[in-house]
């Protein structure tokens, strides 16, 4: 003997159908683009991606973005690298700042970083900072470099080698060969 069916129960068992096709559609038969898809490149990267943009939002008084041109993640290492990479700074307070090299790596488990070649960093305050290398300690908000560092400001310009930043306190230490130019107004 059959059962009467409730249209409710029809509608639902339709809606599962439909959202069921829908899925086969475009996992089996939907037309593939080359725009867009990620491609494994070699037994040592698992996964490349052109026009990389990450997001970081757990901490509430910073946020940073991280977009490169190329990101290489290599899931054994822990590790994605970047070509062309530029992090963004967000603070609480509402500072931000850029910072720009030519490569850099992210540690996944650790969340630390670094960025090398001709790293300049811009606050939205006119502020810029020089230097060869910097290396990001996430687990104690640290920048450090033991490379020659330029330091700019309207009016201001301090070098030294070697520098120690703290985003907690926003403390930067310089460790050797400091001079300070004051331009007169």
């Amino acid at each position: 003997m059959l059962k009467k069916i409730s249209a409710k129960r029809l509608l639902i068992g339709g809606c599962v159908l439909l959202v069921g096709a829908l899925f086969l559609y475009i996992f089996c038969a939907a037309p593939k683009e080359e725009h867009g898809v990620l491609k494994v490149l070699s037994e040592k990267v698992d996964l490349q991606i052109k026009d990389f943009h990450y997001t970081e939002v757990g901490d509430p008084d910073l946020t940073w973005e991280i977009n490169a041109d190329t990101a290489r993640y290599i899931k054994k290492d822990e590790v994605t690298l970047f070509e062309k990479i530029e992090v963004k700074l967000f603070f609480s307070n509402g500072e931000m700042y850029t910072v720009t090299g030519k490569n850099g790596s992210l540690h996944t488990d650790t969340k630390d970083m670094d960025i090398s070649g001709n790293v300049v960093a811009v606050s939205d305050k006119g502020g810029r900072f020089e230097t060869d290398s910097l290396n990001y300690i996430h687990g104690n908000e640290t920048i450090h470099t033991k490379d020659v560092v330029k330091m700019a400001q309207p009016g201001v310009c301090v070098k030294g080698v070697g520098m120690n930043l703290s985003l907690r306190n926003k403390k930067i230490t310089l460790l050797s060969d400091v001079s300070v130019t004051i331009e007169k107004k």
